[in-house]
């Protein structure tokens, strides 16, 4: 199994030293195959270099919508000449939930980040949160653009029946995160219910969103097991299949030709 999205080993609220070593081993030692840790602003670069210089290691990098007023494309096209093994863009996107006011900066720069990306020929790793309908446009506008030709997803999808099948007809992947496993979360599992195989991923977003049982504590990849065995119920399915659908997936999305 792959964990599509994390950010172990990125900036100030991530383990380093040895519990990140230990974090890794423990990931590994589960089956977790690979990881892609995500950095989601400039003072991070360095620690995404550090942590995609480790084996079964991949990164991403882009301008998380809380961070939008900060974005910079010069310092981003420069983010990607120095890593050019990075193998995606984001996590990018809208969330209205803490700044709503923000909203015109986080659309502007969400819409220039999906060029930047297709500019790159990097596959996009989306984040929205109480921006749904935003979310939808601007996607579409840089769909019928050609700007998502290298695909994308959105991550720790938590949203609506309406926003899936949106981002399924442009071609997008769905990511179920640890919330799959939350009591209160039927509606979300209802959705993922009717999402194709062939367009899942999972993640742990780690070191958030620890999944059922270890709510409250701190989350890490090896966790992603536990989503993976929602997952599969959820489709009935095996859990193998369920981590060949997922791992492939992942390949097919981020490691075309590498």
């Amino acid at each position: 199994m792959i964990d599509s999205h994390c950010h172990i080993g990125i900036g100030a609220e991530a383990d380093k030293g040895e519990a990140l070593e230990n974090i890794l081993k423990r990931a590994f030692a589960v089956g977790v195959e690979q990881i892609l840790t995500v950095a989601c602003s400039y003072n991070d670069t360095a620690d995404l270099a550090a942590m995609t210089r480790r084996p079964n290691v991949w990164g991403a990098f882009g301008i998380h919508p809380e961070n939008a007023a900060d974005f910079n494309e010069a310092k981003t096209q420069e983010v990607f000449r120095s890593m050019p093994h990075l193998v995606g863009y984001g996590e990018i996107g809208l969330d209205y939930y803490y700044t709503p006011e923000t909203k015109e900066t986080q659309c502007l720069v969400f819409a220039r980040q999906l060029e930047l990306a297709y500019q790159l020929n990097l596959p996009v790793i989306i984040h929205t949160r109480d921006a749904e309908e935003d979310t939808v446009r601007i996607l579409k506008n840089a769909f019928e653009k050609g700007f998502l030709k290298q695909g994308g997803v959105l991550h720790c999808f938590t949203g609506s029946a309406q926003l899936a099948d949106a981002a399924l007809n442009m071609g997008l992947y769905l990511s179920a995160s640890g919330i799959i496993t939350f009591k209160n979360a039927e509606k979300l599992r209802q959705v993922f219910q009717s999402v194709p195989l062939s367009r899942l991923l999972i993640e742990t977003d780690s070191p958030y969103l620890a999944p059922v049982p270890y709510r409250g504590k701190t989350n890490e990849p090896a966790f992603a097991v536990e989503t993976l065995k929602q997952l599969a119920y959820i489709k009935q399915i095996d859990i193998e299949e369920a981590a060949f659908f997922t791992t492939q997936n992942f390949k097919n999305l981020f490691l075309k030709g590498k």
